[in-house]
């Protein structure tokens, strides 16, 4: 029997404070301004929700499936204590955030096929996710997609982020180290002192990205890699090379 706790929470006005989740089935549900603080939501199936302007605040999902869930306007930071929520071996595939605060949030063993984000502020964000899908003995190659995302000092656990999109986002002080970044792209983001170290970057796109120097020497492959003509500047000055007009 399904649990509807979750339901008639959802039906009432106000803040739901300090509650606990099991079970409980909304998928295809459309959510707006709900409040959460403090709740725990455990086998809990948000699939295909539609969730506009509400808050998650210090919440934490505990194997929860969200595929091709909707986020737009919504919160999953504590701007005053400055804590993010916990989301523990859930299904993201295909989900997609607009216009909402995961700063802070860590996201541990979770499934991320195609997982989307646009106009996101994520600065700390914890990722451990799994990117691409197996099915049989394929596997389908899909990668995360962020899109003007403001993500400094973002850390993802070292794995496999092929063919991921890191498009026109702040991606100063990220670390990305000993990742498999092949055919990423990383187009018109800001990269400054970006932690590649360890990474393999084969044809991997960095045109019109910014950054003063790129530290080449520390990557475990570039082959192949795109750059823009005027970054050639200061790829060469990173390996020491001056060029004499």
């Amino acid at each position: 029997m399904t649990n509807e706790a979750l339901a008639t929470a959802l039906q009432s006005a106000g803040l739901i404070e300090n509650l606990s989740f099991n079970g409980d089935d909304v998928s295809e549900y459309h959510i707006v301004e709900a409040q959460f603080r403090n709740c725990h939501f455990k086998n809990c199936n948000f699939d295909l929700s539609k969730i506009h302007s509400s808050e998650f605040i210090n919440c934490r999902f505990v194997h929860c499936s969200f595929r091709e869930a909707e986020f737009q306007n919504c919160s999953f930071y504590d701007e005053i204590e400055q804590t993010g929520s916990q989301w523990s071996f859930c299904n993201l595939t295909e989900a997609k955030f607009s216009r909402s605060n995961l700063s802070l949030n860590k996201l541990d063993k979770c499934d991320a096929y195609l997982l989307e984000c646009m106009e996101c502020a994520a600065s700390g964000m914890s990722l451990e996710v799994g990117v691409h899908r197996e099915v049989g003995k394929r596997i389908l190659t899909g990668g995360v997609r962020f899109s003007d995302c403001k993500m400094q000092y973002a850390v993802f656990v070292p794995g496999n982020y092929e063919e991921s999109r890191f498009e026109h986002c702040d991606l100063r002080d990220v670390s990305l180290a000993g990742s498999n970044l092949t055919r990423t792209s990383f187009i018109g983001s800001s990269i400054n002192n970006i932690d590649l170290s360890g990474a393999t970057l084969d044809n991997a796109v960095l045109a019109n990205a910014t950054f003063d120097e790129i530290d080449l020497a520390s990557m475990f492959s570039y082959k192949a890699m795109v750059v823009s003509r005027d970054q050639h500047e200061n790829i060469l000055a990173s390996i020491g090379i001056v060029t004499l007009n």
